[in-house]
């Protein structure tokens, strides 16, 4: 379960690897519980830099009979729309903490 938070850390520390360059930047953060075990927690982030870029990302954990599900997306786009960089990480773990599945994708436009 360490490894798999972890991972989940260090993906999140990449997307988020240019905080020294912002200008702007804000958060919204929910939770919520079903009191059956089940529970979902969403963290969404906007942030622009120096050079007017904005980076949406989002990260959301939910918590099942299934495991652990971590699901992470962030989009880039430059000021005049000329470049966008898209990453999506999907992770989830059975409840005793073991990786069943890891996806990673970045695309380039």
């Amino acid at each position: 379960m360490t490894k798999f938070l972890l991972a989940g850390a260090a993906a999140f520390a990449i997307m988020t690897g240019a905080a020294l360059a912002q200008t702007a930047d804000t958060t919204t953060r929910s939770t919520t519980a079903d009191g059956m075990g089940s529970s979902s927690s969403s963290q969404t982030r906007v942030t622009v830099d120096s050079n007017g870029a904005e980076t949406d990302e989002s990260k959301t954990y939910t918590r099942d009979s299934d495991g652990l599900h971590v699901r992470s997306d962030a989009q880039t786009v430059t000021p005049d729309g000329s470049a966008r960089t898209t990453f999506h990480d999907e992770q989830t773990a059975s409840p005793d903490g073991e990786t069943i599945s890891h996806t990673t994708t970045t695309t380039e436009h």
